[in-house]
């Protein structure tokens, strides 16, 4: 396998990874018998075998990043829940074969685990996950959902003692994430423009297919693209003379509009402000000439185009709704019954099945339902623990980015920060594919040994390697 590892290094093999995670989703239908479709159970098992293939041939994880990655965004049954999962043979069986690749290496390397800059932060939050089975009625469900925190606790402290982490790496990772995704919205929105023959152009490319695109719903495929979007800049700033990737740009901001996501449009304004102001501030010359550019040119698609715009405002006014509870879908209430329930068990909080009792039962199908809000979440199901906890992982990672600043780190706090930003009004923070991602983010990224430092102030423009 040795052989292979300049292909394993290269950006072509982060690109099919993620080429045949789009086929796979893409069969969307089911195929009978069949829950999930063929293709898409074929394709997992096939990237089951590989991340297999390499845990055994190699010590360093990091070859494996993308295939853990494709994971969190290849499942395309969109009716998953818990009174199914017990029906549906394939994930389990599938999570088994994952994980005993797991074991191969830990018998084969031997890994020996330290704790590392974010351990704490991670060990205490997955802490506050299962504090609340203590005294909240026993569920099995309850006991599956409560033992996430400390699973995100795990991969972390297994890839940040494994990986000898590549920043370059990293950011062709992320990059394709972000056009994976824009390419899934794309598909949505593509079908939805099949569907609806009798609309005109314009009413039909915002028509889409449905909310839920299978391992996600829209307002998620949106915070996903804002935290990766930044991947954009890392390129950019690397090598300047790549036009192409200033108008790939393009790509994620159109379907982010076209989503119709009041909730993205929220963390992609945000991403996008974290952007122009970096460029402001850390921009040479010549990035900020192309921006111009850049900038003229996109405005001037955008006035051709203005149509799309118009449709937007027309669908977000008539969002609105008669009060405000209308206009959040329902949150209002939901964020009031959270505090409710936090008023009840302050220390701890009420539990991760606590929205199950929500007016009017468990409305939402046995489904992992959260309350919409970072911080009502925090409070709800973890009390003033977990709410406590959550701060100060957040300070480790201000910690981490501020003590010696990289080009790397403020591109992956722009992006963390706008996704944070969405998670005010929706299920950010605790999702599993964000949670997953940002502890093997946070890992590749310590474990580093190449990153770009800023230089002094009066060199401000200009960037160095460091080893």
């Amino acid at each position: 396998m040795k052989r292979f590892e300049p292909f394993l290094k290269s950006g072509y093999y982060i690109g099919f990874i993620f080429l045949v995670t789009l086929f796979a989703w893409s069969f969307y239908e089911e195929t009978p018998p069949h829950l999930f479709n063929l293709y898409n159970m074929m394709v997992v098992f096939g990237l089951i075998a590989l991340n297999t293939l390499l845990l055994i041939s190699f010590e360093n994880t990091l070859y494996t990043v993308p295939i853990v990655f494709s994971f969190l965004f290849i499942i395309n049954n969109s009716t998953i829940d818990f009174n199914s999962v017990g029906q549906l043979g394939f994930p389990i069986i599938a999570f088994g074969v994952f994980i005993l690749g797991y074991l191969i290496y830990f018998i084969k390397y031997k890994p020996k685990f330290k704790a590392k800059t974010f351990y704490w932060g991670l060990f205490l939050i997955g802490l506050s996950y299962v504090i609340p089975l203590i005294y909240t009625p026993f569920e099995v469900n309850g006991i599956m959902v409560s033992m996430a925190g400390f699973i995100y606790f795990g991969i972390y402290l297994f890839y940040s003692n494994t990986i000898k982490g590549n920043i370059d790496y990293l950011f062709k990772i992320l990059l394709i994430v972000n056009l994976l995704l824009t390419a899934q919205v794309g598909l949505y929105l593509y079908r939805g423009y099949l569907l609806n023959p009798q609309l005109d152009f314009y009413h039909r490319i915002y028509a889409g297919w449905g909310r839920n695109l299978g391992w996600a719903n829209i307002n998620d495929m949106c915070f996903y693209i804002a935290l990766t979007f930044p991947s954009y800049l890392y390129f950019i700033f690397k090598k300047p003379q790549t036009y192409l990737l200033w108008f790939m740009m393009l790509l994620p901001t159109a379907v982010v509009i076209l989503s119709k996501s009041r909730g993205g449009i929220i963390g992609y304004a945000a991403v996008l402000l974290g952007v122009m102001l970096f460029f402001f501030f850390r921009g040479n010359k010549k990035h900020l000439f192309h921006g111009l550019i850049f900038l003229a040119i996109s405005s001037f698609i955008a006035y051709q185009i203005r149509e799309v715009f118009y449709i937007w405002w027309d669908f977000f006014l008539d969002s609105i709704g008669d009060d405000l509870n209308d206009f959040s879908t329902g949150r209002i209430s939901i964020y009031l019954f959270g505090l409710d329930v936090f008023k009840q068990n302050p220390l701890f909080g009420g539990g991760w099945l606590s929205i199950n009792g929500f007016p009017g039962g468990n409305l939402f199908g046995g489904r992992v339902f959260m309350y919409h809000s970072t911080i009502v979440q925090s409070l709800a199901a973890m009390g003033i623990f977990g709410f406590l906890a959550l701060l100060f992982h957040y300070f480790q990672i201000a910690k981490y980015v501020f003590k010696h600043p990289t080009l790397e780190k403020f591109l992956f706090l722009i992006g963390y920060l706008a996704s944070q930003a969405h998670g005010l009004i929706d299920n950010v923070q605790y999702a599993v594919p964000y949670s997953v991602l940002i502890v093997i983010i946070l890992a590749v990224f310590e474990t580093s040994e190449k990153t770009t430092s800023f230089e002094s102030k009066k060199y401000r423009y200009h960037f160095i390697e460091t080893n």
